[in-house]
């Protein structure tokens, strides 16, 4: 071995003393110190973090949240719901503990009360068939049908007690447009009464018992609810002839409605030989299918007769064979046998022709021939 090699075997021998020594120096040290498990890591243990403090105050805040939900949950079987939120309330103000978190925590204090309520009412319902809940929504629809009905009749009734009140009652009753028949007749036969409610009574009904009278041919009744006046509009007959009934006269119109049963002779030409019979002949009635046929002729003999200027010298038409109706002129003492109504407007003319010639001189003219074969004959009476 040389010089040099001997030199370099002592240095390592004396690293390798020192480094030993070392070792040994802080292996003694070592074992006189507290082991720190969280600065150590020990074979075969797993490592756990370090807990933010944070998060676990969330939780902590949570499972206090949690507790008292489930406090709540326990005593919800043995409360109606109004005591159960009162109770929720009591628990919530019981376990919100750490006062740092109460602020926070009464914020939300009726959201989580509603929270609580909500869910213990869905935990405690009972699971539904279908057919079950079939019945449910029926029984549901049927009480919301009911409830709408109720609101109806309600709505309804209210609206009727209104209507009837004394704020529609009649003020004034208004006949218009009528004539021969009197206001008072009119309104008496509608049987409206003064402050009566409007409502009370039915147009219809009015109209029947004021077309009861037979001068009245057409009635319109309105009510103004504002001024609570009632109007009465009617359209009367008028009597234009007059039948002969004993010692009385029976005034009829146009139409051939009997109207009136009088004593009183009225200015109008008097129908004779009528054939209806005597026990219809009353006011409201009218006269037969015969006499109204007849009539119509009658109608237009008055008419043509009016044109020539003559007609208010007919005193009496006999009307019991309409191939010959005869009239009588009694201011003229002047008797025409007019025959059927054919050419009534040339043989009017006759007419008035004759009464010209053979004025102040009773007799009787016949027109009961074929004009276009025979001349009118004039006879005066011996």
């Amino acid at each position: 071995m040389s010089k040099n090699e001997r030199k370099r075997t002592m240095v390592y021998s004396n690293v390798n003393k020192n480094a030993k020594r070392k070792a040994d120096t802080e292996s003694a040290s070592k074992n006189n110190e507290i082991i720190d498990l969280d600065e150590e890591f020990v074979i075969g243990l797993a490592s756990f973090p370090k807990p933010d403090e944070k998060n676990q105050k969330k939780k902590n805040k949570k499972n206090k949240i949690k507790k008292s939900g489930q406090v709540v949950e326990n005593i919800a079987s043995k409360f109606s719901k109004k005591k159960l939120r009162k109770k929720s309330e009591e628990d919530f103000d019981t376990f919100i503990g750490d006062e740092r978190n109460k602020e926070n925590i009464k914020k939300n204090k009726k959201k989580f009360l509603k929270k609580i309520t909500v869910n213990q009412e869905n935990y405690n319902k009972p699971q539904l068939t279908k057919q079950e809940k079939i019945k449910m929504q029926k029984r549901r629809a049927i009480k919301k049908m009911s409830m709408l009905l109720l609101l109806l009749i309600l709505t309804i009734g209210g609206i009727v007690y209104f209507l009837l009140s004394p704020v529609f009652n009649v003020k004034s009753i208004q006949v218009v447009d009528n004539n021969y028949i009197s206001s008072e007749q009119i309104a008496s036969a509608s049987e409206i009464a003064l402050n009566q409610n409007t409502f009370k009574f039915s147009k219809k009904e009015v109209k029947n018992k004021i077309l009861a009278n037979p001068y009245v041919e057409k009635v319109d009744v309105s009510r103004n609810l504002f001024t609570g006046a009632v109007k009465i509009s009617v359209k009367e007959r008028t009597a234009t002839l007059m039948l002969e009934y004993g010692n009385s006269y029976v005034y009829i119109n146009n139409q051939g409605y009997i109207l009136e049963i009088s004593g009183i002779k009225i200015d109008s030409p008097i129908l004779k030989g009528y054939v209806t019979p005597l026990e219809d002949v009353k006011p409201g009635n009218r006269l037969n299918k015969d006499d109204l046929e007849r009539l119509e002729d009658v109608l237009s003999i008055i008419e043509e007769a009016n044109s020539k200027g003559i007609g208010n010298l007919i005193t009496h038409i006999n009307i019991k064979d309409n191939k010959d109706y005869v009239l009588i002129m009694e201011s003229e003492d002047k008797t025409v046998y007019l025959g059927d109504s054919k050419n009534l407007s040339t043989k009017m003319l006759y007419v008035k022709d004759m009464l010209q010639r053979e004025k102040g001189i009773e007799g009787e003219f016949f027109l009961d021939v074929d004009l276009n074969i025979k001349d009118p004959m004039f006879r005066e009476k011996v």
